[in-house]
């Protein structure tokens, strides 16, 4: 993420809310992908297959993979890419793949079978079709497993732009072109969504565009004392010069420089808090 503050902590690789969605997200679109080739490539070549059946299968092992991520994240936790020794992190992901794939095989035929079973059917799996499973659950786990240290690895250069050195004033980075201009947090009066782009105004005037959302720049810098006022604004609760009524229950948030921000009254402890500092 461009633009904040530097850290000296880095994160552990871990399976977080925004992780997961984006994995779950990624299996959901191969699984609908894979339905629409099976109903087609068998309406190509003879009568059509009843369409709940490669439903069943593409949604039931889905699910059963998604259910194992945590075994991945785990075994990342453990033995990280470059950060343990190969030979541990070669050992660690063989087993946990084994581990993976067993829980993902498992729930998947126990899924199938309870489903068939409604469907007045039988799903019958010989213990021989797991290696078929395997093969294609380590290509899975490959895959999910550079995701999650993609995932770390940005989110981890994310904060260390963020976190204030500690004995000197916090400073924030912004990144603009091929160069990075560092300024005292201070300086920065406020930040507003400006589509995939976020702008900060600055005390100098200058108001440059860092790539990003606003979301992720309020859940680093709303401990620093920054509010969110609004769905597309972040301001600075130290530089708050004034507040004044815009109505309907909104406000006016004045700034040094006439910079003005608004305070919806949906956001009701930001009121409060700015109240309270004034």
């Amino acid at each position: 993420m461009n633009g904040l503050l530097n850290v000296t902590k880095s994160a552990s690789s871990g399976l977080d809310a925004a992780s997961f969605g984006m994995i779950a997200a990624g299996l959901a679109l191969v699984d609908l992908s894979n339905v629409f080739t099976l109903v087609h490539n068998s309406l190509r070549h003879g009568p059509g297959v009843a369409l709940w059946i490669p439903c069943v299968a593409e949604a039931s092992s889905g699910l059963s993979a998604l259910g194992a991520v945590w075994i991945i994240a785990s075994a990342l936790r453990l033995a990280s890419p470059g950060r343990a020794h190969w030979g541990r992190v070669l050992l660690v992901h063989v087993l946990a793949s084994l581990f993976f794939s067993a829980q993902h095989v498992l729930g998947m035929v126990a899924l199938r079978k309870v489903i068939y079973g409604v469907m007045g059917s039988y799903y019958q799996f010989e213990l021989g079709d797991w290696l078929y499973e395997y093969r294609k659950d380590a290509l899975t786990y490959l895959i999910i497993a550079a995701l999650l240290v993609a995932y770390r690895s940005y989110s981890e250069k994310a904060k260390r732009d963020v976190a204030p050195q500690s004995g000197s004033e916090p400073t924030f980075d912004i990144a603009a072109g091929v160069r990075t201009i560092r300024v005292p947090l201070r300086a920065v009066l406020a930040l507003r969504a400006a589509g995939n782009y976020v702008e900060v105004l600055l005390d100098d005037g200058r108001r440059p565009l860092v790539r990003g959302t606003l979301s992720s720049y309020a859940e680093r810098l709303v401990p620093s004392g920054f509010e969110r006022t609004h769905r597309s604004w972040l301001v600075n609760g130290a530089r708050v010069t004034g507040l004044r009524p815009a109505g309907s229950g909104d406000m006016h948030v004045d700034l040094p420089g006439g910079y003005e921000a608004p305070l919806s009254r949906r956001f009701p402890e930001a009121l409060r808090r700015l109240k309270d500092m004034k």
